[in-house]
């Protein structure tokens, strides 16, 4: 194998890895009604970022916390129900 297929396995791999482990985390979330670091129920959708149009593909958007401001994922078809 050519040593320039390795530098790229090994340059796309970790990005694939955080990208998968992303996704799995956010798709355990049953619900964004509540921060995960806060418990605050002060959540709201985030500005997306370039990262997140990846993240669409696989129905996880960005929220942010108003109290913490920590951004975290969630699943899209839960999205932001305002309490």
């Amino acid at each position: 194998m050519r040593i320039r297929y390795i530098l790229a396995i090994a340059a796309v791999t970790p990005v694939l890895i955080t990208w998968v482990a992303a996704i799995m985390i956010a798709r355990s979330r049953r619900r964004v009604d509540l921060c995960p670091a806060c418990r605050s129920n002060r959540v709201r959708p985030s500005w997306p970022s370039i990262l997140d149009h990846f993240f669409s593909i696989a129905s996880v958007a960005a929220f942010r916390c108003e109290a913490c401001l920590k951004r975290f994922y969630g699943r899209k078809s839960l999205q932001y129900r305002r309490l």
